[in-house]
Formats: structure tokens, C-alpha cells, sequence
């Protein structure tokens, strides 16, 4: 009997883990249609916003890294005035944080248009080593090479 009783949780927990595991699918496609049509609107390759999510926080939303918050990691502090003007108040919820974030990328793209230019200050700011600073003499930082190879792996599986 008590082997049974076992069998009977251990069954219950694995389909309880299955059905979460499909609901956090779901969530995320719904994620990523939002996100598709944020960047279509802002002209804004969805790939490399994904890539961006997948590297800064693996797809969690309640991702915390210092000031930094969410998906996209958005700073909370340099971002302030951002967040205002955009009516975000939560960056742990994932449409908010992904609207901040494809602001902040449509703006750099505005100031650098270079794909690595853009990932170097989102990643580092002005920084020298890491950031816009590296940049300016010529070198990628590690963070840019590895967001816009999975762009591109990514942008391959999707058929483009």
C-alpha cells in the first residue's frame, strides 16, 4: 500500500511540473509575439532582442542583478525617467520590462546604428574596457560577439 501511495505522488508531481512547464512555454510565446511586434513597430530585429533576454536572464522575469531587473535586465535607477515616460512601473513584469528595453535599443540605434555599438553601451555604458569606450578603439566586447551570433543562429531558425 505504501508503495503505492509513493508511486501515486511521485505520478502526481511529474504531471504537476509538466502542466507548469507548459504553462511557462505558454507565457513565453506570449512574450515573444509582444516582443515581435514591438520591434516590427520600431524596426527593431526580434532576434537580437531575444538574444539580448536569453543572455541577460535565461527568460526569468523575476531576474535581479544589482539595480538591473528582468528579462532585459533594465536598470532601475538609469532608467527612471524612461520607465515615467512609458507609464512602467513594474520591470519584473515582462511586458513592461520588454517595452523599456526596445526603447532603450530603438534609442541607441538612433545614436550608433552599429549592432555593436548599440550592444556595447546597453551591456557597459561608456566603459572603456567593456562599453562604448571599447568600441570607440576598435574592439567587441565578449557580451556583443555572443548576442549577435545567437541573433544570427536565431534569426536562421526562424527562416530569415
Amino acid at each position: 500500500m505504501r508503495m503505492w501511495i509513493t508511486a501515486f505522488l511521485i505520478l502526481f508531481l511529474l504531471a504537476g511540473s509538466v502542466l507548469i512547464g507548459r504553462a511557462e512555454a505558454r507565457e513565453q510565446e506570449n512574450w515573444k509575439e509582444y516582443m515581435e511586434a514591438l520591434c516590427e513597430e520600431r524596426h527593431i530585429c526580434p532576434e537580437l532582442v531575444e538574444a539580448i533576454i536569453e543572455r541577460e536572464s535565461s527568460w526569468d522575469p523575476g531576474a535581479v542583478n544589482g539595480d538591473c531587473v528582468g528579462l532585459m535586465q533594465i536598470s532601475r535607477f538609469s532608467q527612471r525617467s524612461r520607465m515615467q515616460k512609458l507609464g512602467v512601473t513594474d520591470l519584473k513584469d515582462p511586458y513592461e520590462n520588454i517595452l523599456v528595453g526596445v526603447d532603450l535599443l530603438e534609442e541607441l540605434y538612433q545614436q550608433y546604428e552599429d549592432n555593436a555599438a548599440v550592444l556595447m553601451y546597453y551591456n557597459a555604458g561608456y566603459s572603456d574596457r567593456y562599453g562604448l569606450g571599447a568600441y570607440l578603439w576598435d574592439e567587441m566586447s565578449d557580451y556583443a560577439q555572443e548576442v549577435l551570433a545567437r541573433a544570427a543562429e536565431l534569426e536562421r531558425v526562424h527562416g530569415k
